[in-house]
């Protein structure tokens, strides 16, 4: 009974450790980083620098004690040019102790030797990578070249053969067999000889044409309108490894409809200046604005030494990439909300991308055989509660995406 009394407030940190991460990731982690400076300062031993109730009010409303005439708040506003800190004033100081007690045990992370940017990751074919590649189709009509030129080469070795044997026997005709005509002359020639000579054209067409359609069926098939390994140039070189990958920004922060809309949803410029009218990497052009996060100023009308939108907008051509047919419904809330789908599933390693290119075929082939594989939350998953508890009725432990519907016609083309 005492060690259970003993182990107590180490359960009770753990799991504040854990309701704090995820307390983080949903609301901080957009703007900061525990060890190192993204939009706002680097959070680890916050809790040094600033006592537990002074980091409450901060959190809950950040203007209030920048207008206090705090000191430290003043100039921690006047280092990141008065960008201004969302407040959370519907966090509990339960809560945010929490985030607290995650920042306070958050591991420094560990930098991994990956692939450099282009190259395919172990295990990850140069298709699947963004780089293309060949499909079956294709590499059946390699393969029969190959034995075509292969064919080709061993007739015209045994004609060379043949001849140096002819030039061997006229030379020394002792050397020479009494009855040696050989394969081509003595077998394969006599062989094709007796061939209907009409039966063997329509034969040979035949074979033609039926290994042309079933190329002309892969290519049509797995070639047209399909956009995988699809990577074209966009108007702003946007890196998803450097916001999504380096600095863990959630993907549902920018696509901010994922969760409620069929779209995704392109972000708006605004959101971008959300942390670039803050962060201008500086650093890495030699005290001068990225001329990327010009492109995003230009756009919005943004004058960085004023500091005001007083200029021109002008729209950002994005290039659209994944595309599906028009005939073809898909709707995100439904996957991303109600089935709990991770963005990299259909997507890629999205965090990994510098160019961010089309991962998967987006067949009609590919949804179904996840449809098939994918099973559905029936633990958890009140949006199919009822049908669920039918399912349970009936003593199925589990059920896939198929078996609850997923490979109706309808609910995927209208």
């Amino acid at each position: 009974m005492l060690s259970a009394f003993a182990l107590a407030p180490v359960f009770t940190t753990a799991q504040n450790v854990e309701e704090g991460k995820k307390l983080f990731e949903a609301n901080c982690q957009s703007c900061h980083a525990v060890h190192s400076e993204v939009v706002g300062p680097a959070l680890k031993d916050i809790d040094k620098r600033r006592d537990e109730a002074w980091l409450i009010k901060w959190v809950k409303n950040s203007q209030a004690v920048i207008k206090s005439g705090d000191a430290y708040a003043v100039a921690l506003a006047n280092k990141y040019n008065n960008s201004v800190m969302t407040s959370f004033g519907s966090l509990k100081d339960a809560e945010i102790k929490s985030i607290l007690s995650f920042i306070k045990t958050a591991p420094a992370p560990i930098v991994e030797g990956g692939p450099k940017d282009g190259e395919a990751k172990n295990g990850e074919s140069k298709a699947d990578s963004g780089g293309g590649g060949m499909n079956n189709a294709t590499m059946l009509m390699i393969l029969l070249g190959l034995a075509f030129v292969l064919g080709l080469t061993s007739i015209l070795l045994g004609r060379v053969a043949a001849s140096l044997k002819g030039t061997l026997y006229t030379n020394q005709p002792e050397l020479a067999p009494e009855d040696d005509p050989g394969f081509w002359d003595g077998t394969f020639w006599p062989w094709v000889s007796r061939w209907n000579k009409t039966v063997a054209t329509i034969a040979f067409m035949m074979c033609f044409v039926f290994l042309y359609c079933y190329w002309g069926f892969g290519y049509a098939n797995n070639e047209i309108g399909v956009q995988k390994g699809y990577a074209p140039a966009q108007p702003i070189a946007y890196s998803h490894k450097l916001h999504a990958g380096q600095y863990k920004i959630q993907c549902q922060y920018c696509h901010s409809t994922v969760e409620k809309s069929k779209q995704a949803s392109i972000p708006s410029p605004s959101t971008c200046m959300n942390c670039h009218v803050a962060v201008q990497a500086k650093e890495k052009y030699a005290g001068k604005i990225s001329p990327e996060i010009m492109k995003i100023y230009n756009a919005v009308g943004y004058n960085p030494e004023t500091k005001k939108y007083d200029g021109p907008q002008k729209p950002i051509k994005w290039v659209r990439i994944h595309n599906l047919p028009d005939f073809a419904y898909f709707n995100h809330s439904q996957h991303v909300k109600v089935g709990k789908i991770a963005c990299q599933k259909c997507h890629g390693d999205i965090q990994n991308m510098t160019v961010v290119y089309q991962k998967n075929t987006l067949q009609m082939g590919w949804c179904i055989e996840c449809h098939r594989d994918s099973k559905v939350d029936m633990a958890s998953n009140k949006y199919y509660e009822k049908i669920h508890a039918k399912y349970k009725a009936l003593g199925k432990k589990e059920v896939s995406v198929a078996e609850n519907g997923g490979l109706d016609c309808s609910k995927c083309h209208y």
